[in-house]
């Protein structure tokens, strides 16, 4: 869950920085690597659950890239990354705009695959995804669209995310 005020961000950022892994910043490129090595090893997966997995991975570990490469720390708590990068402010107000105009996008062109309206939620949307993915029995799992509309979401995000870096 995104903290709604300043007063809820800042006391789950004080919770997650016994989480935070310090690190050499240029070791940011080996994060970066990874999340495209995993993102073409999600299109390339044939069973869903694993792609999905395979995508959301990618994301998590280049939001993981920009904190290294901005902060020098990493987390290997899902929940704190996206709370760091909120509480630093590292993604500029045009690199959350061209990711939300992107969602925003999506939601108008595609029914059965219904994007939330802004990046820190939709990191969130797809990680529930890739949990029941992960935890549920394939009858339990229900997904409304291809699982490759998802990971083509995520590989929008991580280029944009990538450009910014640059």
């Amino acid at each position: 869950m995104i903290p709604k005020d300043d007063k809820k961000l800042n006391k789950e950022y004080e919770r997650c920085k016994k989480s935070f892994v310090k690190v050499d910043k240029g070791a940011y490129i080996h994060y970066k690597n990874e999340a495209y090595s995993d993102l073409e090893s999600a299109e390339k997966d044939q069973s869903p659950k694993w792609a999905i997995t395979k995508a959301y991975q990618a994301l998590f570990l280049m939001c993981n890239a920009i904190l290294v490469r901005n902060l020098g720390f990493y987390s290997k708590d899902h929940s704190c990354v996206i709370i760091a990068l909120l509480k630093n402010n590292i993604l500029t107000e045009g690199t959350i705009g061209k990711i939300n105009n992107m969602l925003n996008e999506k939601k108008r062109l595609l029914s059965e695959f219904t994007p939330k309206d802004n990046f820190f939620e939709e990191i969130s949307n797809i990680r529930i995804i890739r949990n029941k993915f992960l935890y549920l029995p394939e009858t339990e799992r229900k997904l409304k669209s291809s699982h490759k509309a998802i990971i083509e979401e995520v590989k929008e995000i991580i280029n944009i995310l990538s450009e910014a870096e640059e």
